[in-house]
């Protein structure tokens, strides 16, 4: 069931319909049973592999309690963790599953791909409960948590529908708080409001900018060998847009979902196109994950006797100060190649999302005193070089950007000697994207009004509250909040693409 369509809709007012009918104590199991329903609606195997995972991350946990012996907790932490990251590899991106499919389509003649296999094989979802599982377990390993008893407790953590397919990602010490809180949460008016407003913001991104952006990437990627210069950075920069549109637009709809039922999911964007630098930009874009990856490797990875024996090491020969660094250079290197393959598990993946970035970072580092003093010189505080800062840090997202969307690595690099080559631009190079006139002026309006709205909300503290538009909105009387609500529904329904022989991308990063 997409995100982005009357069904999901549908399913969430009847959900919150019966959740809020029923007694507190019964609200549990409505949402359970909903969100089991939601997961075999995505298919099969969804259905299969998340009670896979949530069986053996449960018993694992039980395993990891504090009144077992050290040597069993440890064993049943690794095992946990090596057997859902070997299951996520191996059906994710085509390993061992992909083969025993192949062996199935000899033994018995099955007509058909592995590939088409994998198409319906490939659990919705399956990366971001993977991770989130895992972090149950070392949580209960690290003794940050007391194991959960109740397996069907534990199940909703698992499978609660809002989050299943694209995150954003909670530790289930939040979470679970947070569905106790549900039971005493209260259906009113400005609940529905402000969940409406939401998820029809998310729907307007989706299909207003991301669907009708899609056309220009596509028409671009899909035949780059016959575009150069310019024409390449703007399906490079097209793409950025989409994916960010695509993604948050998905999360627009998921918080504004989970709202309406009384349980606040945490924020995954904050204005990530505004950011200074390439450190920024992922403190801003992926958030839930990027704590994830903080909190259960990379700071784990470090306090380990490896890496404190290489910063040992480091300071001899490089003095404390430089010395220091080298094992947290070493850590950003797996942490970011782990990043990429996370994303696909291909080699585009692993440079463009993982290690050009973390290329990005670590050169940062090296040159910041160099830096520090040009800032100085240029007068950093004022508002030209802070726009000079953001250009050139979009820029070098859109470079990765290129490694994502094309083909493969091949491609990506003939896209980038293609940027350096002459260029002409004509009458026709607006057709020449994909999108005629109108369909670009409707493109250019929708896009300048998500970054009026993500400049409006940019803070340079972290500590900002993201909501700040719908805090604003509540402050104001309720007719205006509403007709915000009908002015996004009209243009969705005038201007978004879908209907008859449409079909509407799945957002981006569900089927990662």
């Amino acid at each position: 069931m997409s995100l982005v369509s009357a069904a999901f809709l549908a399913f969430v007012a009847l959900t919150a319909l019966i959740y809020y009918l029923v007694p507190g104590g019964a609200r549990r199991w409505v949402l359970l049973a909903a969100s089991l329903a939601f997961c075999a609606s995505c298919g099969f195997y969804s259905l299969v592999f998340v009670l896979l995972a949530a069986v053996t991350t449960f018993i694992g946990g039980l395993l990891c309690g504090p009144s077992k012996s050290r040597g069993l907790r440890n064993a049943a932490a690794v095992i946990t963790v090596v057997l859902n990251l070997g299951i996520l590899c191996a059906v994710r991106f085509y390993g061992v599953i992909g083969l025993f499919a192949e062996r199935l389509n000899n033994v018995f003649g099955a007509t058909g791909s592995t590939r088409t296999f994998m198409l319906y094989a490939v659990p919705v979802g399956m990366a971001f409960y993977t991770l989130q599982l895992i972090g149950y377990t070392l949580d209960c390993r690290w003794e940050k948590i007391a194991p959960e008893k109740n397996f069907f407790r534990y199940l909703l953590f698992a499978t609660y529908f809002p989050y299943f397919t694209s995150g954003p990602m909670n530790s289930y010490a939040a979470l679970s708080v947070k569905l106790d809180g549900s039971k005493d949460a209260r259906l009113t008016l400005g609940r529905v409001r402000d969940s409406a407003i939401r998820i029809a913001w998310g729907f307007f991104k989706k299909l207003v900018i991301a669907d009708r952006i899609a056309v220009v990437v596509n028409t671009i990627y899909g035949n780059h060998e016959s575009y150069c210069g310019l024409y390449v950075f703007i399906g490079a920069a097209c793409f950025a847009i989409q994916l960010y549109a695509d993604f948050s637009g998905c999360m627009e709809v998921v918080l504004g979902a989970s709202h309406l039922l009384g349980i606040e999911m945490p924020e995954n964007f904050n204005s990530p196109f505004l950011a200074h630098t390439i450190r920024e930009y992922w403190q801003r874009w992926h958030i839930t994950l990027g704590g994830w990856l903080r909190d259960y490797l990379f700071y784990p990875m470090l306090r380990t006797s490896l890496f404190v024996k290489i910063g040992d090491g480091a300071k001899k020969l490089f003095g404390k100060k430089r010395g220091k660094k080298v094992p947290v250079y070493f850590a950003l290197i797996i942490l970011w190649a782990a990043v990429g393959y996370w994303h696909g598990g291909l080699m585009k993946y692993v440079i463009g999302t993982g290690l050009l970035h973390c290329f990005y970072i670590i050169l940062g580092e090296l040159v910041e005193p160099v830096s520090v003093k040009l800032r100085k010189k240029l007068h950093s505080e004022k508002w030209p070089y802070k726009v000079f800062q953001t250009a050139r840090t979009f820029f070098l997202i859109c470079l990765g950007h290129i490694f994502f969307r094309a083909a493969n690595v091949p491609d990506a690099l003939a896209m980038y000697r293609a940027i350096f080559q002459p260029f002409a631009i004509d009458g026709e190079w607006i057709a020449s994207l994909g999108l005629d006139t109108s369909n670009l002026i409707v493109l250019l309006i929708a896009f300048a009004l998500l970054v009026a709205v993500d400049v409006y909300k940019y803070r340079e503290k972290q500590e900002e509250e993201p909501r700040l538009i719908l805090a604003k909105l509540n402050e104001k009387p309720m007719a205006v909040s509403w007709a915000v609500f009908m002015i996004l529904l009209i243009t969705v329904l005038i201007f978004g693409l879908y209907g008859l022989g449409y079909d509407s991308g799945a957002f981006i990063y569900a089927r990662i």
